[in-house]
């Protein structure tokens, strides 16, 4: 791929902010007509801020430094308080800016998610990272898109699949029937089956202008435009995916298999599995909630991530918090 402009964008939320914490609840109940009770990806880990962005952003600078602009998109005025917002590749990227008035405030991170095009002076290629995901060596741009411009996205086989979609549809959780219903929408407009991936937890690349037509579709932008004023998520909601598939069947895409990299106890079979699908775990991103456990895994990866989730107690946070600040303990130019 000819040289060309590729921006990073985050999604970041301080979710130990007291005041954030209450105007969700409020509005929770408000909607909901009871107090929230949080379980599940619903938990308040999925929003607690662990300075995972200030280490995710040395990863950039130490691996990526080619990239040509960040923006970090965030609400209630929260901005990180270590944050170098004068750096000129960093941009806070407000909800007021890219949301419509009276779909605030938001909690709902497929809303936002739908809006990300109306960033001002977006580059045509980008890519999505969360903030708990971390480069862990050196990449080029060739890592995200080809020589004509495709993005590369990675995916994973779904580990079942019912060939009746309503039986598949009853018996999965939310967070698949999103997926399950995005495909089954490009299925009904283009007559493309792409059922056989879902998306592999990571940093996805896209390309605006696929992205902004499909969801300008006519059949899509009721739907979306309806989308973006749920506060909190609903399983009826299409997520992002849609854009890498719409893009894969345009052939603005090409989608890469990626397998999970196995660690743990049983390094004789974690061996085998790993050598034997060795070409579909080189791209694939190590997931882990403990660093401790994933050590090995992630010092072989280009990419790892760190979930927070309710098992992750005091010393665990602590253990990923030193984990991180030992990988990259580097001041980045990002930081004040």
């Amino acid at each position: 791929m000819k040289k060309t402009k590729i921006d990073i964008v985050y999604r970041w939320v301080d979710g130990s902010d007291k005041k954030w914490q209450t105007e969700k609840d409020k509005w929770y109940e408000k909607i909901n007509g009871k107090a929230p009770v949080y379980k599940g990806a619903a938990t308040n880990e999925r929003f607690r801020d662990n300075d995972e962005l200030k280490y995710s952003l040395r990863s950039v600078a130490e691996c990526v430094p080619w990239v040509n602009h960040i923006y970090i998109v965030t609400g209630f005025n929260q901005v990180p308080k270590w944050l170098n917002t004068k750096h000129p590749k960093i941009t806070i990227v407000p909800h007021e800016a890219i949301m419509p008035a009276d779909a605030l405030p938001t909690f709902n991170s497929t809303a936002i998610e739908m809006c990300i095009t109306n960033i001002k002076n977006l580059s045509e290629h980008f890519i999505q990272m969360p903030d708990d995901v971390f480069f862990n060596k050196p990449v080029k741009p060739s890592f995200f898109y080809d020589h004509l411009g495709r993005a590369k996205v990675s995916y994973n086989a779904w580990l079942h699949h019912a060939k009746n979609i309503d039986a598949w549809l009853a018996e999965s959780d939310g967070w698949t029937r999103r997926l399950i219903r995005a495909e089954m929408k490009i299925k009904e407009l283009f007559g493309k089956n792409v059922f056989f991936a879902r998306p592999a937890h990571g940093i996805d690349p896209y390309l605006k202008s696929a992205w902004l037509e499909y969801r300008n579709h006519p059949e899509m932008k009721p739907l979306i435009d309806k989308q973006i004023y749920n506060k909190f998520r609903s399983e009826y909601e299409f997520p992002c995916w849609m854009f890498c598939l719409y893009a894969f069947v345009t052939n603005r895409a090409v989608l890469y298999h990626s397998r999970a990299r196995k660690y743990g106890r049983h390094k004789i079979i974690n061996f085998i599995y790993n050598t034997l699908h060795f070409r579909r775990i080189r791209r694939s991103n190590v997931v882990c909630e403990n660093v401790v456990a994933a050590k090995n895994a992630i010092a072989t990866s280009t990419t790892f991530c760190i979930n927070d989730g309710p098992n992750n107690t005091t010393e665990i946070l602590k253990q990923n918090h030193d984990f991180l600040e030992k990988r990259f303990p580097n001041k980045s130019p990002f930081e004040k």
